[in-house]
């Protein structure tokens, strides 16, 4: 097999799919990678100089760091290959994917001002977050999902979601 490794920085030059309606449940790139269409997907070419390739033998095995975008070609005619995912959130965590979906949804297609308050508050609370600057002024009694988050706070925030989102 040869395998071809792609950093997250390389997802616009990838040329990703629909998210929502996917082969096999993860995005996968349009490209052909036998005979890429250079003219229809001109930053694959800068993919391509961020790549990292290496072909596998019998037995060998491959890490793939999470994120990391790939593409497996098998080399023989008969090939096995075995996936196995992991997560290094706690299994009652929700999937970051869920939260795109949502932001795609309530957020993407606002106004560009709007749009960018909501990036900055984002920012804060998400990408940013330090429990003592957003919610040291809290009593910890109250802060509720601005601390730390647990399998109950969790729960709570999903049944808040899912009530707000069948209205």
């Amino acid at each position: 097999r040869r395998v071809t490794l792609f950093p997250p920085s390389q997802l616009e030059n990838l040329y990703i799919g629909p998210l929502d309606h996917t082969p096999a449940g993860q995005a996968v790139s349009l490209v052909d990678f036998h005979a890429p269409d250079h003219a229809r997907f001109p930053k694959f070419a800068e993919a391509l100089r961020h790549a990292q390739a290496a072909e596998l033998e019998a037995g060998d095995a491959v890490f793939i760091p999470s994120m990391w975008w790939h593409h497996m070609e098998g080399l023989e005619p008969f090939n096995v290959l075995v996936n196995y995912w992991w997560r290094q959130s706690p299994a009652w965590m929700d999937t970051p994917m869920n939260a795109l979906m949502l932001a795609i949804m309530c957020v993407r297609d606002l106004p560009p001002a709007e749009r960018a308050i909501w990036k900055d508050v984002f920012d804060h609370y998400v990408f940013d977050y330090d429990e003592a600057g957003v919610a040291g002024h809290i009593p910890e009694s109250a802060r509720r999902v601005l601390g730390p988050l647990d399998e109950a706070r969790v729960r709570h925030l999903r049944a808040l979601l899912l009530q707000r989102m069948n209205r």
